[in-house]
């Protein structure tokens, strides 16, 4: 295993979140249930990634072309909302609506 490869498939922000929910525990146990969800997603994503091979056979070249842009599309629709998300923040009045419109 590369340590290189941990923080590329996780991400920066389940690394914060694994380092608030460490801080945040109070008793062993909780560190304990913390360390048992990273063994179970580590297990997942070994299988997933085991059976790689078999899933592009299962799939052929135009289901991997589909599951391409499917998950684009929805990286793009996550993209979207996290942009208005962030805009609503910065700028309050962009959430109110129109004036005088039915809500």
């Amino acid at each position: 295993m590369v340590p290189l490869a941990i923080p590329l498939l996780t991400g920066p922000a389940t690394i914060s979140t694994m380092v608030i929910y460490a801080e945040k525990s109070r008793h062993w146990w909780e560190l304990a249930v913390l360390v048992g969800y990273g063994v179970v997603i580590g297990g997942a994503t070994f299988a997933a990634l085991s059976a790689s091979g078999r899933i592009g056979r299962v799939l052929g070249r135009t289901g991997i072309n589909v599951m391409t842009r499917l998950m684009g599309l929805i990286l793009a629709a996550m993209a979207v909302e996290l942009l208005a998300d962030g805009l609503v923040k910065l700028f309050p009045v962009l959430g109110t609506g129109l004036p005088g419109a039915a809500r």
